[in-house]
């Protein structure tokens, strides 16, 4: 039986070996060395006591044991044997037992295996104890080269130029030259394969960098300008000694330009030097660049669109936390031998992650974040495209910005940071102010989402650095599904933007493993119809290019929501290729999607572009809804019904098609007779009809001596509805209520009573005298104007989408508190543009009755940009209706439509009225214009 020492021995050799396979071949833990050397400490004395201590030869103890047996007849007994075996008598046996204990010391067994497999000294063999004892001292002495001897390479005399971001007019290079007798740089840049008389073939000189300095760790960027309207292929060379090619896209915004063929890209995350670790390789080797060097010549693509992690900050250990340790991480990467056949003629875009930071990083800015970010913006950023626009504008809003966007031939790409703004891991998911983007990129991110896209662009791609999908239950808190709210609000933006025939893709990283994942909108009945199943959007998660990989599957579909493609957990280096091709005829666009692992295709997909909408109308679903008809939804219906429902009244008359409108409206208003109205229902349904199709109609030849005449025409369409100024209203500029009405004030374009949750719907003016005031010689002034909103909301959305989504997003905190006593808020915040099943359905806007604009995901600047070009637009001239009211001439308008306002007067104007509620007009226009029983087959329906 083995001492203790020995036992101990082999209890550390066991665990050595196995956390060291782990750390070598595995998984770089960061906590593995520490533990491998304590073991190794505790081995070696464990292992050279027993082998000193543990015998050399065993004890064998034999016992033999004899029994001899004698049989003896019985005296007493007669007859043969047979007789005597009948007759049952037995025979007499005797029984001799001899025990013989042979005790010898005898060698003890080598067993040469289970010594080299188990790491335990053998007492009988010197060289085989050593040979184990060897071996685990190699198996340190790799772990201690993995840990310590890339430290070695700081990449502080590191001189190369690699290609950021390349547009159709520009590319970037990033150039690192610490050398300064190597400066200046210069660049110089010819087409290759030049095609006369088009192409000029010699060098160019394109610019350069005058000197380098530390504070950039002596990198600087040279922005080349491409003077090439078509896409060529360039070559470049700088002055101290580097050279490359690289390719210019597609040129974006015409479709017969984007269709040069397939437009390829490649995507994946996460960087790790020698892993698996090869005690031959070099200490910068990286395999996974091996793999995709191997692929790229095939591929023809564009450009490398990294999702994070090409540090790995903490792994194997986490040395320093400040900017010169990060610094060197980054010049690891560049300084691999394995580099240049990816780096030098190919554009990396880059995107931030937590191990750029540290390890499941959602701490903001605080800590270690400063020191981390500065290498990440001179050798990412500075190369990568522009900044995103902050929300409608085009100015970056910081320098330091770390999301970006850019177009390509047939897409359009935002590159997230998800790690910048989040908040903390640890809140629960569906916490409703739970941001993984924070306020102002998510604003920026959906007036992106919701940003038409010129003519042949498809596809929206979206780069998250961590999963879009909630099925991997491991570690899910630093992924989306640990932010559901803020999730459930992108996914919405993203299916409105699929539902305008431009389809969105996901890339993601982070999880060392793949996944191909569908989220397709609710069915019809959850939502309305809002929208279809094509406006699926979908999520390619590639990773690692040279890390671990699980080695136990860890993605599981829980729900209907995240619908599971393919998984494929194996694999130390992953990539995807994605290529997209525009179809002919150009209505559709096709993507496809390769998964290499370690350098061999082993998975491909394909989807196609939702179909355009009905129409053939691109833009944002804002846009759709401003069409104010079909948003392209698809329904079946049993033909019993739909043949009852061809000849049904109702079907034929379900609504009026409106009639947007400017000032030309002017030219031929909508009139009626006051006899008309007054003496049959048909001059109601006309007069109701007037004001469904254009929003207002006038009323002439009215009476004027009594105001009762004007409160019996409202009363003709429906009751008057009654509010804190009363019912039907007889009033003076002499301020008898709190309200900007009751004055001789300019107002600008409004609508009245906001502060309700249901505004009025109808409002009637009738101008019944006009006179001089007292001490003054005249009248005059009060020009009345009307604007249609809708028309307002379908220019702004053209001129300016961003501003008008927001317009439809923020809740405004709408009041009336002027009058003594009253205190007036609707039920909820409601923005200037509301929307129903669809349609642009109420405008709600006066200036006057506006509270706070409240603190939300879109910035409360991003607002007033908005409001400021709401504004704007109405005091447009080609908009506004002007006309002088007079007496005699009612003006009745839709409110939710229709914005009135009027310019300063001078004199005394008494002035009646009223509101009517929408419902009851809306029911008064069906039944005089299709008929009691056509109002109840619409209903019933």
């Amino acid at each position: 039986m083995a001492i203790t020492q020995t036992k101990v021995a082999t209890a550390a050799s066991l665990g050595l070996r196995a956390l060291a396979y782990i750390f070598l071949r595995w998984v770089s833990l960061p906590v593995a060395p520490a533990i491998i050397f304590t073991l190794f400490a505790i081995y070696v004395p464990a292992f050279v006591s027993g082998y000193r201590n543990e015998p050399k030869y065993e004890l064998v103890d034999e016992v033999d044991v004899v029994v001899t047996e004698t049989t003896l007849e019985d005296e007493n007994a007669s007859g043969n044997e047979s007789e005597r075996t009948a007759n049952g008598d037995r025979e007499v046996v005797a029984e001799d037992v001899t025990i013989k204990e042979t005790i010898s010391v005898e060698d003890r067994a080598l067993k040469p295996w289970q010594t080299l497999l188990s790491g335990a000294p053998n007492p009988r063999s010197l060289a085989l104890s050593l040979a184990t004892l060897l071996l685990n001292g190699l198996l340190v002495g790799m772990v201690a080269d993995r840990l310590f001897r890339e430290r070695s390479y700081t990449g502080d005399d590191l001189s190369f130029v690699r290609v950021g971001y390349v547009s159709d007019n520009e590319a970037k290079l990033l150039i690192r030259e610490p050398d300064q007798s190597n400066m200046p740089v210069s660049v110089e840049v010819h087409v290759k394969d030049p095609q006369p008389p088009f192409d000029n073939p010699l060098w160019q000189n394109v610019g350069g960098v005058r000197w380098t300095s530390n504070e950039t760790d002596y990198t600087a960027v040279v922005s080349i300008p491409l003077r090439h309207s078509k896409k060529r292929t360039y070559e470049w060379r700088t002055s101290n000694n580097h050279s490359g090619e690289f390719t210019a896209p597609p040129p974006v915004g015409h479709a017969e330009e984007t269709n040069y063929g397939p437009f390829t890209f490649v995507s994946t995350s996460c960087i790790v030097p020698r892993l698996p670790y090869s005690p031959f390789a070099h200490p910068l080797s990286i395999p996974g660049f091996k793999h995709l060097a191997k692929v790229l010549p095939s591929l023809n693509a564009q450009f490398m669109l990294f999702l994070g992690d090409f540090i790995y900050a903490d792994v194997p250990r986490y040395w320093d936390k400040t900017a010169t340790y990060y610094r060197q991480k980054y010049r690891q990467i560049y300084a691999s031998p394995d580099w240049p056949a990816v780096g030098q003629n190919l554009s990396w875009i880059h995107v931030l992650d937590d191990h750029e930071i540290a390890n499941d990083w959602s701490a903001n800015s605080t800590g270690v974040y400063a020191s981390a970010l500065d290498p990440f913006h001179h050798y990412q950023a500075a190369a990568n495209p522009p900044p995103a626009r902050k929300a409608g504008a085009f100015t970056a809003r910081s320098p330091n910005i770390t999301y970006f966007e850019f177009t390509q031939g047939p897409a359009a790409f935002f590159l997230l940071d998800t790690r910048s703004f989040r908040s903390n891991n640890r809140l629960p998911a569906d916490d409703a102010n739970k941001t993984m983007l924070g306020p102002h990129q998510l604003a920026d991110f959906l007036a992106w989402l919701h940003r038409p896209e010129p003519k042949g662009v498809k596809w929206k791609i979206v780069a998250s650095s961590v999963p879009f999908t909630k099925n991997w239950p491991v570690n899910t808190q630093d992924t989306w599904g640990g932010f559901l709210a803020e999730r459930r609000k992108v996914l919405e933006a993203m299916w409105d933007v699929a539902s305008r025939g431009v389809g969105v893709v996901v890339l993601s990283g982070d999880r060392h493993e793949f996944a191909a994942t569908k989220f397709p909108p609710p069915p019809a009945e959850e939502e309305g119809g809002r929208w279809h199943e094509s406006a699926t959007v979908w999520e390619f998660s590639a990773s690692p290019l040279s890390q671990f990989f699980s080695p136990f599957p860890t993605y599981r579909q829980r729900d209907r929501e995240d619908v599971m493609v393919k998984y494929i957990h194996k694999g130390n280096s992953k990539f995807g290729a994605i290529t997209i091709e525009n179809l002919e005829g150009g209505d559709q666009s096709s993507l496809k999607y390769r998964l290499y692992v370690d350098g061999e295709e082993v998975w491909n997909t394909m989807i196609l572009s939702p179909p355009p909408p009905a129409g053939g109308q691109s833009g944002g679903s804002f846009w759709n809804r401003l069409k104010l008809g079909s948003d392209g939804h698809k329904s079946s219906y049993p033909w019993q019904f739909l043949r009852w429902s061809k000849h049904s009244p109702a079907a034929r008359a379900k609504d009026v098609r409106r009639a947007l409108w400017g000032a030309e409206i002017g030219k031929h208003p909508p009139s009626i007779k006051y006899a008309e109205v007054m003496d049959s229902d048909a001059g109601v349904a006309r007069l109701t009809r007037n004001i469904r199709e254009v929003g207002f109609s006038f009323v002439i030849n009215t009476p004027y001596d009594d105001p009762n005449d004007t409160k019996r025409l409202l009363e003709r369409i429906a009751f008057i509805r009654q509010t804190h100024y009363g019912g039907f209203y007889d009033f003076k500029p002499d301020l008898a209520m709190a309200d900007t009405a009751y004055t001789n004030l300019a107002l600008a374009p409004h609508t009245d009573t906001t502060y309700f949750t249901e505004p009025a719907g109808l409002q009637a003016f009738h101008l019944l005298s006009h006179e001089a005031a007292e001490g003054e010689d005249g009248a005059s002034g009060g020009e009345s104007l009307l604007v249609d909103g809708f028309k307002a909301a379908r220019i702004l959305a053209k001129q300016d989408f961003a501003a008008a989504n927001v317009l439809s997003k923020v809740g405004i905190p709408w009041h009336a508190s002027g009058n003594e006593g009253i205190t007036i808020g609707p039920d909820k915040l409601y923005p200037v543009l509301e929307f129903h099943q669809g349609r642009l359905h109420r405008i709600r806007w006066n200036n006057d009755d506006r509270g706070v604009v409240p603190l939300g995901d879109i910035p409360t600047e991003a607002w007033y940009d908005a409001a400021r070009k709401w504004d704007q637009l109405l005091k447009s001239e080609d908009l506004q209706y002007r006309f002088q009211l007079k007496p005699g001439t009612v003006v009745i308008f839709d409110n939710w439509r229709v914005l009135h306002g009027r310019n300063s007067f001078t004199g005394i104007r008494r002035m009646c009225g009223g509101y009517i509620n929408r419902d009851d007009f809306v029911s008064r226009f069906r039944n005089t214009n299709w008929g009691r029983q056509r109002s109840l087959e619409w209903v019933l329906r």
